[in-house]
């Protein structure tokens, strides 16, 4: 087999994401889900002509139409999910087919339960959009939660989860499985996608996680202080602090804290604030990915703004470039940089229209002590 390593993704042949209304895909970036827990059995979707064709196309060095977020990602210069997996794809001597699938990575998203609607987000990832919106998302029921423990458990008995075991929501600290999924797989290593506005001294899934001999902690933020509170609706700036002190003080020292930082409109033009934090509270990694629109159809992708906008963008990454040199992730943001300075002569007249959406957002939200014109006063005039 020629694997072309720039464009394979062993995903396909080792990951099941379990996303919060049921359905599996190849990975968290994947346009389209291979099929529908409430529909079929894990072991009838993992070998459907679908999750077939993917990985025959991946074989034969062609990008499949459901990975396309990934190449579009890549040549933006920002970071994909399938070359975050690169590394444990150059180490495999795993002869593949189309019928391959070896369970080496879990990404568990058992429902869309969130204490927080963030302005970016939506109803398929919290229950508080669900809730404003009144979208139901049908969950796992009991039957289907039992069937798909039983089927990691036996393929975990055979083989380690040697790519990763992701415990991501929703908010993850808040979905009950997760003390039982700790508890079956321990030893195997987890990492955790957190918000972190739960207290972690009172959480029972922390503690577990705490206790274990390797478990890694994400962080999703980009902004700090009350721009914080704004984006990520519902959390408390003071909490989020303490429990990053929380982690420092009761972790493994072999444990890393990392950030996952969404770069849109509400990041792009505060970072160096954003930065002097990261270096403070001693985050080991910072991971940028675009955010190319948000869940409630608003282009808030800087790419996407106009010239003038672009420019304000630029100039606030040259200065964390400047400032912040050696910094976890500086180099993403040059990647990103170079690609808005490749295409600054292309135009656009979307700023008013993004205004606009952000607007309608803050009007479904209701929470009239945060505007986003008061905390960014100078970014449309």
């Amino acid at each position: 087999m020629n694997m072309k390593k720039d464009i394979f993704c062993n995903l396909p042949f080792t990951e099941i994401f379990l996303g919060p209304n049921q359905d599996i895909k190849t990975c968290c970036s994947a346009h389209e889900s291979l099929g529908n827990l409430g529909e079929s059995t894990i072991e009838t979707i993992l070998q459907s002509k679908k999750a077939k064709k993917i990985r025959q196309q991946f074989l034969n060095n062609e990008w499949p139409n459901q990975c396309l977020q990934c190449k579009q990602q890549e040549e933006q210069g920002a970071r994909s999910e399938r070359n975050n997996n690169k590394e444990e794809l150059l180490k495999s001597t795993t002869t593949f087919n189309e019928n391959t699938f070896l369970l080496r990575k879990l990404d568990l998203r058992w429902s869309n339960t969130c204490n927080l609607s963030c302005v970016y987000c939506y109803e398929y990832f919290s229950s508080k959009w669900s809730e404003i919106k009144q979208i139901k998302i049908n969950t796992l029921n009991t039957e289907n939660e039992e069937s798909l423990f039983a089927f990691i458990a036996k393929n975990v008995e055979q083989h380690p989860l040697t790519e990763g075991l992701l415990l991501l929501g929703g908010e993850p600290l808040l979905q009950k499985q997760n003390l039982r999924l700790i508890e079956l797989l321990q030893g195997n290593g987890f990492y955790i996608l957190s918000n972190l506005s739960v207290p972690l001294e009172n959480n029972k899934i922390a503690q577990k996680l705490l206790a274990e001999k390797s478990t890694n902690w994400g962080i999703s933020f980009e902004t700090v202080g009350p721009k914080f509170e704004y984006v990520r609706r519902g959390a408390s700036w003071i909490t989020f602090n303490q429990n990053i002190d929380y982690l420092h003080k009761h972790k493994k020292d072999s444990s890393r804290i990392e950030a996952h930082s969404l770069y849109s409109i509400y990041s792009a033009f505060n970072l160096t604030e954003f930065y002097e934090f990261i270096l403070d509270k001693q985050f080991n990694e910072v991971y940028w990915n675009l955010l190319e629109s948000s869940g409630n159809s608003v282009n808030v992708n800087v790419l996407n703004l106009s010239y003038k906008m672009r420019q304000k963008a630029i100039k606030e990454i040259e200065k964390c470039e400047k400032e912040f040199p050696s910094a976890p992730g500086i180099k993403s943001l040059t990647s990103i940089k170079n690609t808005m300075i490749a295409n600054l002569d292309q135009s656009t007249d979307i700023d008013q229209q993004v205004y606009n959406d952000i607007k309608d957002i803050e009007s479904k939200l209701k929470n009239t002590s945060l505007v986003f014109e008061n905390l960014w006063p100078n970014l449309f005039v």
